[in-house]
């Protein structure tokens, strides 16, 4: 979802319900995903804000906020906010003078508390899930403890497990904002995600911004290996990667999206790609083909 789309959604949410409403929609958008359960102990635990002023956030709150645009059902009883939306909310909690840093502070430790019996299930969901939660809640108050763990976990995989690099990928990508000084662990996992789905000029193009020592890479303290079969010879490592692209009938240059959203290309971005023997300078227009 675009950003200018997640503000219209908050502002019609808030208009529709008012600022209290907003507050806890503020919260909620700190967790990875939520449940009625976890939405219910926020509004609970949260009714005063950093001041102990009361919010005045009534109940039915927590019912409102689950059916409304701002969140989606993904699972029984398991609701997901968009990035877009997530962002924007969080934005909005950190930049209020009601709550800012502090009030992340309070949610990390929090979440961190109300994930600990989960991890320890004898369900492996509900184990991930929790984890995933647990990384959230330390990306935005010990990003270093949160990406070492990460690159921990990648560093213990194997290069059969697609399905759980492709789910690791999405799940840092969604802390790139938390994680942001640490791009290597974006920008490795994003190029092993592509590797092991059979992109693999896109996964050199990636490794191609990394530090690295041979196939090896640091992230957080932690040695990450690059498959050695992109360790081509130089010349050919130095190419830009080969892109699916066709002109249509109005000259238009278009491109798949799957090899731009691979790249982590955003409307707006400016990037080269080969077509032909010619490199082509482009600007990203707001729709992805």
């Amino acid at each position: 979802m675009k950003p200018e789309v997640a503000s219209r959604r908050i502002e019609f949410f808030g208009q529709r319900f008012g600022e209290a409403h907003l507050y806890l929609a503020y919260h909620a958008a700190f967790p990875l995903a939520l449940t009625s359960d976890l939405l219910y102990r926020l509004w609970a635990n949260f009714q005063r804000d950093i001041h102990s002023e009361v919010l005045s956030i009534p109940w039915l709150a927590v019912a409102d906020l689950l059916l409304s645009s701002l969140c989606d059902e993904v699972g029984h009883e398991l609701y997901e906010m968009d990035t877009a939306v997530r962002n924007v909310l969080l934005k909005k909690l950190k930049e209020n003078p009601r709550f800012g840093e502090k009030r992340i502070n309070e949610l990390s430790d929090f979440l961190l508390t109300y994930v600990q019996q989960q991890i320890e299930s004898h369900d492996p969901d509900m184990r991930d899930f929790a984890q995933a939660q647990r990384w959230t809640a330390l990306a935005y108050t010990r990003p270093t403890k949160a990406a070492h763990e990460l690159a921990s976990i990648l560093a213990g995989l194997k290069l059969e497990e697609k399905a759980e690099w492709v789910r690791m990928a999405s799940l840092v990508e969604t802390f790139a904002e938390a994680l942001i000084g640490f791009q290597p662990l974006l920008i490795y996992v994003r190029g092993m995600a592509n590797y092991v789905r059979g992109y693999h000029d896109v996964a050199t193009f990636e490794f191609k911004k990394l530090s690295r020592q041979g196939n090896q890479v640091s992230v957080a303290d932690v040695s990450l290996t690059i498959p050695l079969s992109l360790e081509a010879p130089q010349d050919e490592r130095d190419r830009e990667p080969t892109y699916r692209v066709r002109i249509n009938k109005k000259g238009q240059i278009l491109i798949s999206a799957t090899y731009t959203k691979a790249m982590g290309l955003k409307p707006g971005n400016e990037f080269e790609i080969r077509l032909g023997y010619k490199l082509i300078h482009l600007i990203l227009l707001d729709e992805i083909i």
